[in-house]
């Protein structure tokens, strides 16, 4: 694997076990990104003669325009300048970098006035752009990023900050995007069933699209799978707000993809700005295997790690007594956690005073004593942490009232008023670090959740708006933030929680070691919302609120089951958000959760290296009987061990018998197929298992027949394959 530099030929060439990658650029100082090959797929995914360069920066007032009253247009000309190639990068990548002058004349230079239908008059621009390329030997992808440098003397506007670019060979037509999880709820009273959308789009000559990401928007990712296996995966890593161009942007029939930010940075001379980073990959079949190449890569490249084999844990969380919790209680729940062989357990809103130290009156002795007989018992301990919230009766807000701005969350209003914080103020940002490393120092944590709002806006009447409040609010507040207390607390894992997940993004996947998706749904809208996250985030960051509801404003009043906490482990911890006191060892509802914690103890490693194999779509619970059977399956098959692990349910409906379709397995192996509920065990050759399925009932043999409140059987079989010699 390596790069290599033909300064005669003007091309960076990437030779790499898995793809096959080119750069050029020519005399009029134009970059292109002008091949990208899969090996293992022999498709050839680039143009031969791009439409687009390598990038397009706008900066204020400058670059040609066709008339005087138009906008100006996008600047790319410039002398190439410094090529470093092949640098030791982190986590076993390698890196390469080039430099374009923009305020150099190029050997060739087109002059104004030019016209429409010309090529782009080169317009000195006092700007540097330097371009960052990584890639890692097991995977086929390519990893990039630019640096903006302000070379004059006085201040430049960024309007345009260029992510990726690509033109794909070809027509559109035979190519399908996908993309989504918006998000279309932000409390529980709204819930329904697309907490997050899904959009598959099939592309042909004048189609085009625009994903907009960002906070509560959609994902930083596009999949696009075509008629005839190869497939192509992208990602962009920024919280801020971005947009992603695709389908036909050039009127010429074939597939072209955009992805940058408008974020109208001020940048002062000398000052450089670095954009997010950006991935394209490529894979060889269907939506799971696009899906599992971007998992796989971002797991050994982008996602923090997390070094505890346990992970995912086992966790509990007290967010289901509310803020009624004190010293006693928790100590009461903890030792029905260590029974159970809970891994994690989590002390959630009620514990801090207004300045964020434990209640005196809760909790006389702070929460270290807490933590210390958790950290001996082998569990971690964590604290719910919303510190993009202060209270009136702080400190923090009588000092520096102008670091609040606008009204925070209601939970948190006890006595005086709430805010939000403006982390995008400098002052503030450091500020909060520091806090943030005193309350984790003091209450000896190890882990940590966000929630409710997660700042505040800027207030442009306390500071200088250098930017767009959403890049000033994310990319240079809550990200350096999190950031910052990473640096100073490496040890302490984050997960990002925002009544549900408000940032479907892999720089939030950067940021934290898991992710809850719908919030404390309930478990059919929880199986609704992995089979969507799951296309496109990593499984581990699927945790599960673990909770339970007939359907929308219909409470669940009966003892949980199988059924109801299998619903709630596929990937991500298993979070308790139950009574927990209310368990009696030895009975049914005990018994229910210890074999389901003992299950997932069995199966999560598997599961969140594995490969999502998406088989039953489950829908909402008022579609049973209207277009849906009730049936749903989601599964992951383990490579390296060649296995793998089917979770199926049955939600009302009148089958009692079907097929569960099954695809990614080894064709050739020979699997034993073994069930969790019933003692049928059979042996079958892969290629049979996914021409034919496996034939299941629900609910099985000798089972019983459970039925719900609102009429609807519920039933559950944990499948298991494993390769047998």
């Amino acid at each position: 694997m390596s790069f290599e530099h033909d300064a005669d030929a003007r091309t960076l060439t990437l030779t790499h076990p898995l793809i096959d990658a080119e750069w050029r650029w020519n005399e009029r100082g134009r970059v292109d990104f002008a091949r990208f090959d899969h090996r293992l797929s022999g498709k050839s995914w680039l143009a031969d003669e791009p439409v687009d360069p390598l990038f397009l920066l706008g900066v204020a007032g400058y670059g040609d325009r066709f008339h005087t009253f138009d906008d100006h247009r996008t600047v790319f000309f410039g002398t190439i300048g410094d090529v470093q190639v092949n640098g030791a990068a982190p986590r076993g990548c390698i890196e390469s970098s080039l430099t374009i002058d923009l305020s150099r004349e190029p050997e060739v230079a087109e002059r104004p006035p030019i016209y429409d239908d010309t090529p782009r008059a080169f317009h000195p621009v006092p700007v540097r752009v330097t371009w960052h390329i990584q890639v890692h030997p097991d995977h086929a992808v390519l990893r990039q990023w630019f640096e903006v440098t302000n070379t004059g003397d006085e201040d430049l506007t960024i309007t345009r900050l260029p992510v990726l670019i690509a033109d794909l060979k070809g027509g559109s037509a035979g190519l399908t995007a996908h993309s989504g999880l918006d998000r279309t709820h932000r409390f529980r009273k709204q819930e329904g069933a697309d907490w997050f959308t899904w959009r598959t789009l099939p592309l042909a000559p004048g189609v085009t699209d625009r994903i907009e990401s960002g906070h509560r928007q959609a994902a930083t990712w596009l999949g696009l799978t075509t008629d005839t296996g190869p497939g192509l995966f992208l990602g962009w890593e920024a919280n801020a707000r971005a947009n992603c161009d695709y389908g036909d942007l050039h009127g010429t029939g074939a597939c072209s993809l955009d992805v940058w930010l408008e974020p109208e940075y001020r940048l002062a001379p000398g000052q450089t700005l670095t954009g997010p980073a950006a991935f394209l990959g490529a894979a060889d079949g269907d939506l799971d295997e696009v899906s599992y190449r971007t998992h796989r890569f971002v797991e050994d490249v982008i996602a923090m790690p997390v070094a505890d084999e346990r992970f995912p844990y086992v966790t509990f969380n007290s967010w289901g007594y509310g803020d009624r919790i004190d010293d006693a209680s928790m100590r009461r729940c903890f030792a029905q956690c260590r029974k159970l062989g809970v891994e994690l357990f989590v002390v959630d809103f009620g514990w801090e005073d207004a300045d964020w130290h434990p209640r005196a009156d809760l909790f006389p002795n702070g929460l270290a004593p807490l933590a210390e007989a958790a950290h001996e018992a082998g569990m971690k301990f964590g604290v719910h942490l919303s510190f993009g919230n202060v209270s009136s009766l702080s400190t923090m807000f009588a000092e520096h009232p102008e670091w609040a701005n606008g009204p925070g969350q209601w939970a948190y209003l006890t006595e005086g008023e709430v805010y939000r914080v403006v982390l995008g103020n400098p002052a503030a940002r450091d500020w909060m670090i520091d806090k943030l490393v005193e309350i984790v120092d003091e209450t000896k944590i190890d882990y940590f959740l966000t929630d409710h709002f997660l700042w505040g806006p800027v207030n442009p009447d306390a500071q200088d708006m250098r930017a767009s409040d959403d890049y000033l609010t994310l990319a240079e507040g809550f990200d350096l933030v999190l950031a910052g207390l990473h640096e100073r607390r490496p040890d302490v894992l984050f997960e990002h929680c925002d009544n549900g997940m408000g940032l479907p993004t892999f720089k939030m996947v950067s940021q934290n070691v898991t992710s809850i998706g719908p919030d404390a749904v309930g478990s059919q809208y929880e199986r609704v919302g992995t089979w969507r996250i799951s296309r496109v985030l990593p499984p581990r960051y699927l945790d599960h609120y673990v909770c339970e509801r007939l359907a929308p404003h219909i409470p669940f009043n009966e003892s949980f089951g199988d059924y109801e906490y299998r619903s709630q482990i596929f990937g991500g911890p298993m979070i308790l958000m139950t009574d927990i006191m209310a368990l009696e060892e030895g009975g049914g509802d005990w018994n229910a959760l210890a074999r389901t914690i003992d299950l997932v103890k069995r199966i999560r490693r598997r599961v969140i290296e594995g490969k999502v194999l998406h088989l039953l779509e489950p829908q909402p619970v008022e579609r049973v009987g209207d277009g849906w059977d009730g049936w749903d399956a989601i599964g992951s098959y383990h490579e390296q061990s060649d296995t793998a692990v089917i979770l199926a349910f049955r939600l009302g409906g009148d089958l009692d018998e079907r097929t569960i379709p099954l695809h990614g397995l080894n064709p050739d192996s020979r699997y034993r197929v073994s069930f969790e509920d019933r003692p049928d065990t059979y042996e079958r050759v892969g290629r049979e298992l996914m021409e034919t399925g496996i034939s299941l009932s629900l609910p099985g043999p000798g089972q019983s027949r459970i039925v719900d409140g609102i009429g609807l059987v519920r039933a559950s079989e944990v499948i298991h394959l494993e390769a047998v010699s």
